[in-house]
This record gives C-alpha cells, sequence and structure tokens, in this order.
C-alpha cells in the first residue's frame, strides 16, 4: 500500500511538472511567436491597437526602433533647441550693423536777471528780467559698416524767441542743420575682418551645434542597436533554454518508460526529474532577462509616457545573420577622420580660436580714429524758412578730425590677447587628442569584429561537436553503456554551446555597428537621415 502511494504520489509530480511546461511553452509561443494578431507599427498609437487579449505585442525592426528613439528621446529634443539658440546668436551679431534711429526733442523756458543794456537795450536803467524760450528737434539715423566705420546722417531745428530784443534780426529765430559724419577707426576696431569675425564665430557654433545634434543621434544609435540585439540574444537564450527543457523531458519520458518496463534502475527518474528542474529554473531565468533587456530598448526610445506602448511586450524581427565582412583599417580610419561629428567640433572650435586671438590682437593697437563730415545750416522765421535755407546750401561747412588714444601699460588687453593664444594652442592640442582617440577606437573596433567573425567560427565547430558528443552518449545509454548523468551532462554542455554560438552571431551583429559608430558611418549603414541646415 505504502508502495502504490509512493507511486501515486510520483505520477502526480511527473504529471504537475508536464502540465506547467505545457502552460509555458504555451505562453512563450503565444508572446514571441511569428506572427501574433495584436502587433502595431511604429506608427501606431493608443487608439489602433488591437486589444484581442490580454498581451499587447509590438514587432519592431531594428530601424524602427531606431527612429522611434530619435523622435522620442529628451537628448536629441535638446540637441535640436541647442541649434535655434546658434540661429538666435547669429541674427545678434548681424544685428550690430543694423541702423538706429535716435529721436530727441527739449523745451527751456528761461528768466534771468538783466544788467547789461548790450543785452536788455538802452530802454533798460533797472534790473529787469531777461526772457529766453528755446524748443529743440533732433533726429539721427545712425548705422555701423563692416569695416567699422560708423555713418550718421542728423537733422536739427531750434527754436530761439528772446524778450527784450534790443539786437535781433529775427525773434523768434528758427535754426537748423543737416550734418553727414563719417567716423572710421584706422587701427584699433577697424578692418574687415575685426567687425564681421563675430559673425563667422557664430556660424560655426551652428555648425558645431548642428555636428553636436548629430553626435547625439549616433550615440542614441548605438545604443538602440547594442539594446536591440541584447533583446535578441535574450530570447536566443530562451530559445535554448526550451530546447534544453524539452530534450530533458523527453529524458524523463524514457527512463519512466523503461523503470516501468523494469529495465532501468528507479534513481534514472530522479537523475532525470533533477535536470527537467533546472531546466525550468533556466527558462524562468531567461524570461526575466528578456523582460530587463526589453526595459532597457524601451527607456532608451522613451516609451514609459504611454501605458499602453510601455506594457506592450516588443518582438524583434531582424534576426541575426552570419556574413563575414572585411574591413581595411587604413580605410577605416580614413573615414572616422572624415566623418566624426566630434572632430568636425574641435576643428571648428579651433577656427574660431584662431579668430578670437586675431581679434585680441588688433585690441592691443591704439585708438585712432578719423571723423569727417560735411554740415548744412539754415535760419528763419518760420520752420519752413529755415528748411528752405538749409537746402539752398548757401551755408556750408566741412571738418575732419583725427584723435589718437594711447593706453597707457594696456594690461588687459594684453592679458586677454595672452588668454585666446593659451585657448587656441589648447584647442590644437584637443584635436591631436581626439585624433589619437579616433584612431584607437577604430583599430579596437575593427579588432573586435574579426575576433567576433573567429568567435562565430569556433562557437559553431563547438556546437557541432556538442550535438555528436549527444548523439554518441543517447546512443550509449540506449544500450546501458552511459547514465541519465552523461546524457544530461551532454545536454547541458549543447544548451552551452548553443547559446555560446548564438551569443557570438548577436556580439558579431553589434560590433559591427560599434565599428559604423566609430567611423562616424552608423547613419548611412542603417539609412538613416538627419535634416541639417547651416
Amino acid at each position: 500500500m505504502i508502495t502504490r502511494n509512493k507511486k501515486f504520489k510520483k505520477y502526480c509530480i511527473y504529471i504537475s511538472v508536464a502540465i506547467y511546461i505545457v502552460l509555458f511553452n504555451v505562453k512563450v509561443s503565444s508572446g514571441i511567436g511569428s506572427e501574433n494578431k495584436d502587433q502595431i507599427t511604429p506608427k501606431a498609437t493608443k487608439q489602433n491597437i488591437e486589444m484581442s487579449s490580454n498581451l499587447r505585442y509590438m514587432s519592431l525592426s531594428l530601424k524602427d526602433s531606431i527612429i522611434y528613439a530619435l523622435q522620442n528621446n529628451f537628448d536629441i529634443e535638446i540637441s535640436k533647441l541647442d541649434s535655434r539658440i546658434e540661429d538666435y546668436n547669429i541674427t545678434v551679431e548681424k544685428a550690430r550693423f543694423d541702423p538706429v534711429v535716435k529721436l530727441t526733442g527739449s523745451i527751456e523756458n528761461d528768466e534771468e536777471p538783466i544788467n547789461s543794456q548790450l543785452v536788455g537795450g538802452l530802454e533798460t536803467t533797472s534790473i529787469s528780467p531777461f526772457v529766453e524760450e528755446g524748443k529743440t528737434a533732433d533726429t539721427v539715423i545712425q548705422s555701423m559698416i563692416p569695416t567699422g566705420a560708423t555713418l550718421s546722417l542728423e537733422y536739427n531745428i531750434f527754436s530761439d524767441f528772446v524778450d527784450p530784443n534790443p539786437f535781433r534780426l529775427l525773434n523768434p529765430a528758427y535754426q537748423n542743420y543737416i550734418e553727414a559724419r563719417i567716423t572710421q577707426p584706422l587701427l584699433k576696431g577697424g578692418g574687415w575682418f575685426y567687425n564681421r569675425s563675430p559673425i563667422y564665430i557664430a556660424r560655426n557654433n551652428k555648425i558645431i551645434s548642428l555636428s553636436k545634434f548629430k553626435a547625439t543621434t549616433i550615440e542614441i544609435t548605438d545604443s538602440v542597436q547594442e539594446a536591440y540585439w541584447n533583446l535578441v540574444r535574450a530570447i536566443e537564450d530562451l530559445k535554448v533554454a526550451n530546447k534544453s527543457l524539452e530534450r530533458a523531458e523527453d529524458l524523463l519520458k524514457k527512463n519512466k518508460i523503461q523503470v516501468e518496463a523494469g529495465t532501468l534502475a528507479p534513481i534514472e527518474i530522479i537523475d532525470a526529474e533533477a535536470g527537467v528542474a533546472s531546466r525550468v529554473e533556466a527558462v524562468i531565468s531567461a524570461e526575466n532577462t528578456i523582460k530587463d533587456k526589453e526595459d532597457e530598448l524601451k527607456r532608451i526610445m522613451n516609451f514609459t509616457d504611454g501605458e499602453i506602448i510601455s506594457e506592450a511586450i516588443i518582438t524583434p524581427t531582424d534576426k541575426p545573420i552570419f556574413e563575414p565582412k572585411k574591413f581595411e583599417l587604413k580605410d577605416s580610419i580614413k573615414l572616422a577622420m572624415e566623418n566624426r561629428p566630434e572632430l568636425q567640433q574641435l576643428h571648428l572650435k579651433t577656427e574660431n580660436a584662431g579668430m578670437q586671438t586675431k581679434r585680441r590682437k588688433n585690441e592691443l593697437l591704439p585708438a585712432l580714429d578719423f571723423t569727417t563730415g560735411i554740415r548744412y545750416a539754415g535760419l528763419g522765421d518760420e520752420v519752413s524758412s529755415a528748411n528752405d535755407s538749409v537746402f539752398s546750401e548757401d551755408f556750408q561747412g566741412e571738418f575732419f578730425t583725427l584723435s589718437l588714444a594711447i593706453p597707457v601699460g594696456n594690461r588687459s588687453a594684453r592679458s586677454q590677447y595672452n588668454k585666446s593664444k593659451t585657448e587656441e594652442r589648447q584647442a590644437n592640442i584637443n584635436v591631436k587628442k581626439k585624433e589619437l582617440d579616433i584612431v584607437v577606437e577604430v583599430r579596437v573596433s575593427v579588432r573586435q569584429v574579426t575576433t567576433n567573425i573567429e568567435r562565430v567560427k569556433a562557437t559553431k565547430k563547438a556546437r557541432e561537436l556538442a550535438q555528436k558528443r549527444l548523439d554518441v552518449e543517447e546512443k550509449k545509454y540506449s544500450v546501458g553503456r552511459s547514465t541519465s548523468l552523461e546524457v544530461l551532462r551532454a545536454q547541458e554542455d549543447l544548451a552551452t554551446a548553443e547559446g555560446n554560438e548564438a551569443k557570438a552571431i548577436i556580439d558579431y551583429e553589434i560590433s559591427l555597428g560599434n565599428l559604423e559608430k566609430a567611423k562616424g558611418t552608423i547613419l548611412d549603414a542603417y539609412d538613416i537621415k538627419l535634416k541639417e541646415e547651416v
């Protein structure tokens, strides 16, 4: 009776394990199968996701994943705003040459005591008030030109009324003038380059911001491809674990039949059950790893905002294909030097530093400014008559001015100049350092691709040998020359070899992406186009 209960208990355990395995396999195949009814495309929204079951699936190719990440990533959005800010900075520098219109008006009304008959007239016999009323209107249009010269055109009219007025011909009198003036710096602050170079620097900064945007895009693309293939690797590991579980389950089934037939010791069932249990644990662990890698990919693509999307199960549609490629180191390094946006940034920063040094050198010079102009004046008892007088060109004057200012010591300008030279030298060193870093990075990437090619070949051979060993052990076991432990060990070795082969192939795919990133051509490799406007 006790023996029968024990046997019944064992059968219950076997049935429970079998039911769990069947249910688990159904779940895995429905979640990672080839086709699902509720899949969505990259452009799907919450409204058009088909909710035919509690599970939601999203089939994504590698390119789809990259596009999602580039559309939703916060760093990309920040880089776009940086580029827009630089547009405003260019406009600010150009605005230095915008004309300025200045309008000024004033009214004065003064009363002063008279202490002279020359002012008050011969009738003045005592101190009396002298009244003077004046109104002034002045308009100046002023603009700077790229040579550093300041051009100005000024119109001024002044009306004056005095009481008493013993000597004036006109009372009130309207006086006005039109003056054209140009002031050109000949040394400090003069020249086309000095005054236009801030615009050149701002334009370079705009290109730098676009280059940073491209660099950010490259980094995100590389992160996506790594996360994508890591998810594929986790799925492949689950497949390997399931295969290993199927083999162990098949061995358990065979052992039970042989034990019931009396041709095998009962201890072999226990070994087979232990093998099944360990394979189940490996499957559970692999399933959990898939969730982790899936969340990592969602994080890069910023899928956390949408409730539907964040809960969706991602099904990668791209499969790792081993196609050995050969890369010439010299050609790869040359491409990297031409395409790496970080190197372009440093070259532009060096150019900006050189222009800044040239500007600071100009500021060491003394200020020597030449001013010249012409003035037409007019007078009348009304505004119209004063204007007629000024435009008659009867009262014309010219003027020329030369001013020189020499700073004593000039320590501030010298310090700024020396600082700029140091920064220019620093920028040149940064270029050389980055070039060295790129060379090393490309060499490592090319070497990694070559290494992974050899790894794939080696792991493929190891998997074939492990399969042959398992076949041999199963044949030996069938004739009683081996044990369940040896068969399970051979199964374990085959599962490890299959996992190593899949890992090597995916590592090869990742290393290809890393090499394209090192060359700065990863966007072209995945056919990603950026809209860049300078």
